[in-house]
């Protein structure tokens, strides 16, 4: 075959092989650019959606933390304080007792349900800087419901024990009723006039338990406080709830206490 002709053959072959090496190099280029492009923009949703969830959040921080902080300084109350001194007093005091710790409970219940009711569970529970808040709330409500604390004979007599049905149950009543829109939950006296109509039933054996001397000893109820002084140390980020003495913050007696419970 004459030189030229295979001179050129060659240079056609490699122009081909250069083409579609260009090809392919493009079409890798443009992919890896594609999957750049996709990642960031994932990110920028990602990012998004944190700062929606965190910004649900603080919106409704301080009811929460507030809540919170009730509920946990009461139980410590029952449990080291004496308070169940009171439900033995004058009837007057003794129903402002049982009712008030009720109050706590249920306040807790009002708020998280509006909490819940204002973001998205999923993102809640996924956006990292939400996240751990949410698995605290969700262990709180784990504790109040398994039949594995204050046990009396069998799992069915758990003490203090209020199934998530219940909780949620609870929380509606607070916040008005099922469907109920309110992003505040009732007053304690309301609570209290209407307790006996609207909210004994939920409450018959949690009342039940409280009004026994096993409260001060319930495996419960320090598993509760545990976790409600973990969440408030999450959710007090401006130390609203802490004493400053010498520089250094100090926190109230049933947090720190709650960390031996």
């Amino acid at each position: 075959m004459d030189a030229g002709i295979v001179a050129a053959l060659i240079s056609s072959v490699v122009s081909a092989a250069v083409a579609v090496a260009a090809t392919v190099w493009t079409h890798r280029q443009g992919v890896g650019l594609e999957r750049i492009r996709f990642e960031l923009e994932r990110s920028a949703r990602d990012s998004e959606k944190r700062s929606a969830a965190k910004t649900e959040l603080d919106r409704y921080r301080e009811p929460l933390l507030v809540a919170a902080f009730d509920l946990g300084a009461r139980i410590h109350n029952i449990r080291k304080k004496q308070f169940l001194a009171y439900l033995t007093s004058t009837e007057r005091r003794s129903r402002l007792a049982l009712l008030g710790t009720l109050f706590c409970v249920a306040r807790y219940f009002g708020t998280l349900e509006i909490v819940y009711s204002r973001l998205a569970l999923l993102r809640f529970e996924s956006a990292d800087d939400t996240r751990v808040v949410a698995a605290l709330l969700a262990d709180i409500s784990g504790a109040l419901s398994s039949d594995q604390y204050d046990r009396v004979d069998t799992y069915h007599s758990s003490r203090f024990m209020l199934w998530r049905e219940e909780q949620r149950a609870i929380g509606e009543l607070m916040r008005g009723g099922p469907g109920s829109t309110s992003t505040e939950c009732l007053g304690f006296s309301y609570f209290h006039d209407n307790y006996d109509e609207v909210f004994a039933e939920w409450f018959a054996a949690f009342a039940a338990a409280l009004e026994t001397p096993v409260a001060v000893t319930s495996a419960r109820l320090a598993r509760l406080q545990t976790l409600l002084a973990l969440l408030v140390g999450l959710l007090d980020e401006e130390g609203a709830f802490t004493l400053t003495v010498g520089g250094e913050r100090i926190a109230p007696e049933w947090v720190t206490e709650a960390g031996l419970a």
